[in-house]
């Protein structure tokens, strides 16, 4: 399991690599029209990496128990009770993570094979800009499957960057 962690660790610098990329690109915007021009398609990059910002920090946010959680009923239970609800949370969320998983990889692949390009003044191939969202929802899916059989397993939650709320 150290390269699915691995994994979510790149995927977390992907994240921020992207936010990056959108400060870069609204600076140079801001530059370009105190110039009296502008950069061409600098909202289509701009959007872009928000999404893959977005996908990509998923499985990271997850791997460091970063997730917003509603803890309302799950502080309330004790022992098997609270087992129960943390393991029925995380085989719904996996199941959610790998059917939305596959949904955005057909769509990725729908937009390959049909030579989708950006309506813009550059005429990236689609399938560049949305792969980040099949990536990053399926190693979430990945980690929330970790996650599920350490719950069955009864193991420990908190070690692996995660925080515990099992006792």
């Amino acid at each position: 399991m150290k390269l699915l962690h691995r994994l979510a660790t790149a995927a977390g610098v992907g994240a921020a690599v992207a936010l990056v990329a959108i400060a870069l690109v609204i600076l140079a915007q801001i530059v370009a029209r105190l110039a009296g021009t502008q950069v061409p398609a600098a909202d289509d990059f701009a959007a872009w990496a928000m999404a893959a910002s977005a996908f990509l920090a998923l499985p990271y946010a997850l791997h460091h128990g970063e997730h917003i959680r509603v803890t309302l009923i799950l502080g309330r239970l004790q022992g098997g009770a609270a087992h129960a609800v943390e393991t029925l949370a995380t085989a719904l969320g996996l199941g959610l993570a790998a059917w939305a998983a596959w949904q955005a990889g057909a769509f990725v692949f729908d937009s390959w094979r049909y030579d989708e390009v950006a309506q813009g003044v550059l005429r990236v191939p689609m399938w560049i800009p949305q792969l980040p969202m099949p990536i990053g929802l399926a190693l979430l899916a990945a980690l929330l499957a970790e996650r599920l059989w350490r719950c069955l397993s009864g193991q420990d939650l908190s070690d692996g960057g995660e925080t515990a709320r099992t006792e």
